[in-house]
Order: C-alpha cells, then structure tokens, then sequence
C-alpha cells in the first residue's frame, strides 16, 4: 500500500533549510543554501523564515500521504526515531478499537459478602468493585457523584439500611502499580499523571477551583470539589496587589492527600481550576461513595477499606452477592477523551483494560503487549514504535513520522475507522485544536492530535485539501521552543492550500 512516490517534494527545499534527509529509503546530500522564493511561487514567503528560524536546530520530521492515490507526498525524516508526546495516543486508542470495539464498556459493581436480612442489615462487608473505568465522575453524568448516586439509590431499592462490617474499595482488577516508573515526581501530583488502577473516581483528582480575594491582604478564594474528609487543603495563600507577578502555587506533601496553597494571587488574577492527583485512588472512590450511603440513609458500621490483590477479594466467592451494577458509556467516548481533550490519565485506563480483557492481566506491560501484537496484526512495522506507556508522556517512547501515518491511513480502512476518526480534534472547532488554526484555510479541514511534553511538539492525523485531496500526515519537532506549533501550523496549512505536489 506504501509505495514510494515518484513525485516527492523534498520539504527541506520548501522551506529553504540546509539538512539532511531520507526519501525514497536513500540519504540525500544536505541540500544548497536556503532557496529564494519566486514572485510567483504560491508558496507564502513566510514560511521558509519561520521554519528556517524555529526548526534549523530542532530535530523535526515529516510524512503526508495521499490516501486516495497511495502515494508518500513528503518525507523528511520520516524514519527516525522521534519522541511524540500525546500522539502516541493514537496507537492505544486504534488498538482498543480493533480489539474491544467501540461499544466496550466498564462495569462497577457493588457486592455483599453476606445475604442482607429481612431487616436491610448486611452483617457483612460491602464491596465496590471497580473493572477500571475512567468516567466514575461527572463527565458523562449530571453531577461528579452522580454515578455513586445512581448505586446507592439501587441498594436502598434492595431494602439495605444498615453495614455492619466495612466499606471495601476493590481494586483487585488490576495490578497495583499506580504510577509509571518513567514519569516524574512533580508530574505525578498532577491530574496528567494521576495513579491509574482498577477503581478510580474523578479522574483520580481533587478539582480546586482558585480565584482572588475580595480585597488586597485576605486569602484568595479557594474551593475544593467533591468535598471530602479524604483530603485536607490548606490555604496559606494570599491576595496580592493589582499587576504583581502571581507567586501563588499548591503542593501535596508525598505520599498523602494533605494539600497546602501559599504565595501570593494578584488581585486581577483570572479565576482558575487546577486538578490535583490523590494518593490512594481506591479508598478516594469508596470514601466519597461512602458518603453519598450515608445521605441515602444507609449507616456504614466499619471503616472504609482498600484491597489491591485478589487473593484477598471477596469477589469471586461463593458469598459474593451482586448488589448493584454500573455500565459505562461506550469505549467510543472514552477515545473521545483521549484524541479530542487528550486526557493522559483515560489513556493509560485503555492501556491496561488491554491488558486485562486481552491477554488477562491488567498491567502496563500486558496492554504494550497487546499494542504491539495489534500492530503486527495491522501490518505496521513493530520496530519503528518504541513504547513505554499510553498517554505519551514517558520522554522514552519514540516512533517514526512514516509509522504514525501509516497507522493513520491503515484505520482509515478498518471497520471501525469513522469512529476513529471521529475521536480527533477537528482545527478551530473542538478539541486540543478548538484555538488553532482559527481563519485559515485549514479551519474545519484537519482533523488531528496534538502533542507536547517539554520540548517536544507534535501533530498527526488528517486533512483535506482544499482541491478535495485526502493526506494522512505527522509532523514530529523535537528539541524546540514554544514557536514551533505555529510552524507545525503553516505547514499544515501549506498542504490544505495545495503548494505540495
């Protein structure tokens, strides 16, 4: 399907950059000086000096193919090794759909460990066993505990009033390493790199919405969402005077769920919300489900309870007796999530239900298994994808510009390619890319997902020309500043307005 075009344009001389390249499998010299543009070339003069500018000392690569008459239109450096952030992505989200379909869905369940009596007294533990879905929060709900909500409501259908053992998080599901070993500790207090396990609740993160104090001096105004005792939030902070450099800031000391503001807010501060990771996800969950039993009249005698391994779940048990039961939206919005707001955290779930439901062990190497199995299977060339996690935000995942747009123009062709499809952003419309491309001619014509840990920027997907033309593209930059978005941009748009070949 690959086949080398004839035609390719060396994009080194579009843009009037001195580098060396890769086309048609072969190293080409470094090219002449930087081309002057013709008066009559459509290609906009700006370009070549913004690329020379921004990308001369950046790594950076491209591949664009026309999925209709199969053919590479560009290539430069299309086979080396880049990092590329969150367009890694795509490659769980693809591998999902191929191997759960788009209508997978997760099931939360709430078990006794005993009959409940006559009476609604379960002399006996209850248990709220989590499958590892993503969404136990609002975002597919009316409220955060809506779903929590929705259980409780069912257990009180059921006649129980009253527990006289503990409230169990079951996290069993899954293995019990939470965080990635290549992720940083910083990160890690963060909603990007919160722990990913079986049970989880709100992305695992406590939602803390700042905004200034009313007058210069008093704390600045903080709310922190569900409300808990899981938690603690102390406010050291304070508001500081109209057009200072905000100082303000948060931290949460390692290893518990204390978390501390301080500094100083400006007083013409914009308001914000800041999402910070838990410790313990499991116990978050059942914790705030707790509370939800207890405002529906149902006492909790014990403590709540986290259990991580299944030799010590009740589940599964002749005793275990199905209570209550939560179905998930479809996989399919849970892509969403992932390619449209690229939610890390929904990422590296997929990755280890992969795990899970395909090879039987809900850890990160079963689901990088399964990924690699799944892109044998697809055809693609195993050893131009490098993986480490789902999200991308592991600095030692590494592929190719030719491996992502292949994988690109592959889906496109599968059964459930639309829905795929469906899941990227589409430019100045929705997504990661809601705020680019705004007024160009590549407005509503690309779909695609962005990517950016430090350094690193990136953008794969597809677009249409405005002659009707259908690529498949990915653009790596590696070892770049802020400006290299913008760059990524005109070059895009570049092949919208049909300056390539």
């Amino acid at each position: 399907m690959f086949a080398h075009s004839r035609q390719i344009r060396s994009i080194s001389a579009i843009l009037g950059l001195s580098l060396s390249m890769v086309v048609v499998g072969r190293p080409v010299a470094a090219m002449e000086p930087p081309i002057r543009l013709a008066p009559s070339d459509t290609l906009p003069s700006w370009l070549a000096t913004v690329a020379t500018g921004v990308l001369s000392r950046a790594h950076w690569g491209v591949a664009v193919y026309d999925t209709e008459a199969e053919e590479w239109i560009a290539l430069h450096n299309a086979d080396r090794f880049f990092v590329p952030a969150s367009n890694l992505k795509l490659v769980v989200s693809a591998v999902a759909l191929e191997r759960l379909g788009p209508e997978f869905s997760y099931r939360t369940t709430v078990y006794a460990t005993q009959p409940v009596d006559p009476g609604g007294t379960l002399n006996g533990d209850l248990v709220l066993y989590g499958r590892g879905d993503p969404n136990l929060s609002g975002r597919y709900a009316p409220s955060m505990t809506s779903i929590f909500e929705w259980l409780a409501d069912s257990l009180v259908a059921r006649g129980l009033k009253r527990v006289t053992g503990d409230l169990i998080a079951d996290e069993s599901y899954w293995d019990d390493q939470y965080q990635h070993r290549d992720w940083s500790s910083f990160d890690q207090m963060w909603w990007y790199a919160a722990p990913v396990g079986a049970l989880g609740f709100n992305d695992n993160s406590v939602d803390v919405s700042i905004r200034p104090g009313s007058r210069t001096g008093t704390p600045p105004s903080i709310e922190a969402l569900p409300r808990s005792s899981f938690y603690t939030l102390e406010n050291r902070a304070e508001t500081g005077p109209r057009g200072i450099e905000s100082t303000f800031d948060m931290k949460r000391e390692p290893g518990t769920n204390r978390i501390t503001a301080f500094g100083v807010l400006p007083l013409d501060e914009r308001p914000e919300t800041a999402y910070v990771a838990v410790v313990d996800a499991a116990s978050y969950a059942a914790t705030v489900f707790r509370g939800v039993l207890v405002e529906r009249g149902i006492e909790i005698g014990g403590r709540v309870r986290t259990v991580s391994h299944p030799l010590d779940s009740s589940v599964g048990s002749s005793n275990a007796i199905a209570l209550a039961n939560h179905r998930s939206v479809p996989l399919a919005k849970v892509l969403e999530s992932i390619n449209g707001r690229s939610q890390n955290w929904h990422a590296e779930q997929v990755l280890k239900t992969l795990g899970r439901e395909v090879a039987g062990a809900g850890t990160w190497d079963a689901g990088l298994k399964v990924e690699r199995e799944t892109l044998a299977r697809l055809g693609m060339d195993t050893t131009a994808f490098l993986l480490r996690d789902a999200s991308g935000l592991s600095p030692a995942n590494l592929t190719t510009p030719r491996a992502l747009a292949e994988l690109l123009t592959t889906m496109r062709s599968r059964p459930h390619g639309d829905v795929f499809t469906r899941t990227l952003s589409v430019a100045g419309q929705s997504g990661s890319l809601k705020g680019r491309f705004r007024g160009s001619a590549a407005q509503g014509r690309v779909r695609a997902k962005t990517g950016f840990i430090a350094n690193v920027y990136a953008l794969s997907g597809y677009m249409t020309t405005i002659s009707g033309r259908e690529y498949a593209f990915s653009v790596f930059v590696n070892g770049a500043g802020s400006r290299a978005n913008p760059a990524i941009d005109r070059l895009v748009e570049g092949f919208v307005l049909g300056w390539a070949p």
